[in-house]
């Protein structure tokens, strides 16, 4: 139980937080950009079947080999899509944590 006369802070100080806490986890970012990117590169497929988003599945189709608006090559798109993203997460997110240590 808390005590009477002192007053509760409801913020914890920011000096609390040690340098190391702001630093960014790059396999966090790699699998939540890689599991952004995979979802935008399905639904572009499922949208394609549809006859939308036509310009946007010829721009996957240049960038991933075998994405094609059937089942197989959404499937091999969103497969490329998600290691792209999380490639690309991880290193971000290193190359974030590096900059911030020299500064």
């Amino acid at each position: 139980m808390q005590s009477q006369n002192r007053p509760r802070d409801p913020v914890p100080a920011m000096d609390a937080i040690d340098a190391e806490s702001a630093d960014l986890d790059p396999i966090a970012l790699g699998f939540a950009l890689g599991t952004a990117m995979a979802a935008s590169v399905g639904l572009v497929g499922v949208l394609s079947r549809f006859g939308m988003a036509e310009r946007w599945r010829t721009l996957y189709a240049d960038l991933y080999p075998g994405f094609d608006e059937d089942r197989g090559g959404a499937l091999a798109g969103v497969a490329w899509g998600g290691a792209d993203g999380f490639v690309f997460g991880v290193t971000v997110g290193w190359l974030y944590n590096a900059f911030r240590r020299s500064y």
